[in-house]
């Protein structure tokens, strides 16, 4: 079925301005805050009853602002100008094309993308806080909307998606979408940027083991509050160690492979594993940028570009508050990887010239 319409920012504070689900968050947030409380005040007293309300009271707050209400809408449109204007696309045989303005994006089409209470179809869920596509319900006509909803009760077998195939002066990136991930991670390592999962675990279980009573034998480093006999921060410390001791193993290992790759240009690793039937097809020209993994893919001019990153082993484009890497991997061969590097360059002095 083919829709048409306009979103315009007011139908987007609407949507964000009802009281968006946000799962148990809310729920998770009060029982922590009790159950640190509880913690904290046979630890250090009063001043720990405080540290949770205010701490409590903080997450409230960046919830509100984040996630309801006009701000987030504003802040939406400010990542995703796109968004704002004439719509129109094709839902059809599991599939869903939308073109906003001049940005083409299209997904498989699932039932958890349509939200019928609140007339909006939004990828990649109702919940996502900044989703890529909006697609409001008066863009179709009411039977249309309908025979939507429908067809998202019943599951059916997803079609592969229609990429668009890179003009001849665009630079493809072709790899497997598990070798993607995997490269994905080691950019992150090599660009510092950390795993605060493992952290946290680590300072929670550092912070519960610092209360038993057989590590009293452990100085303590507060000490003296009425009402309390001064919190251990020694094994919380010793974790925060642990911590930086392992961010710097996963950079020192990704700095090695990147070296042992391609510190012979002849002897580059270009697509040297095998795509097989889970690919990710992205390319890019001085005009358009496409970027995708198994689930989605978007075209977009490269004017949404905000930010260019040139490294050793990727390309970087900032789009829409997210980073869109092309890994040197998934280019054919050395003199395809340097022509995207020089576009990239020009691209990026583009943009500085325009700012």
């Amino acid at each position: 079925m083919r829709f048409s319409g306009t979103l315009e920012h007011a139908a987007i504070a609407k949507y964000f301005g009802s009281q968006l689900q946000i799962g148990c968050v809310v729920p998770l947030v009060l029982i922590s805050a009790l159950v640190w409380g509880v913690i904290l005040v046979l630890g250090i007293g009063v001043t720990g009853l405080a540290l949770v309300t205010i701490a409590a009271l903080s997450v409230f707050w960046f919830l509100w602002i984040r996630y309801v209400g006009k701000n987030h809408a504003n802040r939406l449109q400010k990542r995703r100008p796109w968004l704002v204007g004439p719509i129109h696309g094709i839902a059809s045989s599991g599939r869903l094309t939308v073109w906003h303005n001049d940005v083409c994006f299209q997904s498989h089409l699932q039932s958890f993308m349509v939200n019928p209470r609140r007339g909006m179809l939004c990828y990649p869920d109702l919940e996502n806080a900044f989703p890529w596509t909006m697609v409001p319900s008066t863009c179709f006509y009411e039977d249309q909307w309908y025979e939507l909803l429908e067809a998202g009760r019943y599951p059916r077998t997803q079609e592969p998606l229609i990429v668009q195939a890179a003009p001849p002066e665009g630079w493809e990136c072709l790899l497997s979408l598990d070798r993607s991930l995997r490269l994905g991670n080691r950019t992150r390592a090599i660009a510092w940027r950390p795993t605060l999962g493992p952290l946290l675990v680590l300072l929670v279980l550092g912070l519960w083991l610092s209360f038993l009573p057989g590590i009293s034998g452990i100085p303590r480093i507060i000490g003296g509050i009425p009402g309390g006999s001064g919190l251990n921060l020694t094994l919380p410390v010793l974790a925060l160690f642990i911590w930086v001791l392992f961010e710097i193993g996963r950079y020192l290992l990704a700095q090695f492979q990147v070296m042992r790759e391609y510190s012979d240009p002849d002897r580059g690793a270009y697509r040297k594993r095998p795509i097989g039937s889970r690919s990710q097809l992205q390319w890019f020209t001085r005009q358009q940028i496409l970027f995708s993994d198994s689930l989605h893919w978007i075209l977009c001019p490269v004017r949404y570009v905000e930010r260019v990153k040139i490294r050793n082993s990727w390309i970087e484009f900032s789009i829409g508050g997210e980073p869109v890497l092309f890994h040197r991997e998934g280019f054919a061969n050395e003199s395809a990887w340097q022509g995207a590097c020089k576009d990239a360059l020009e691209i990026s002095q583009g943009l500085k010239q325009k700012n």
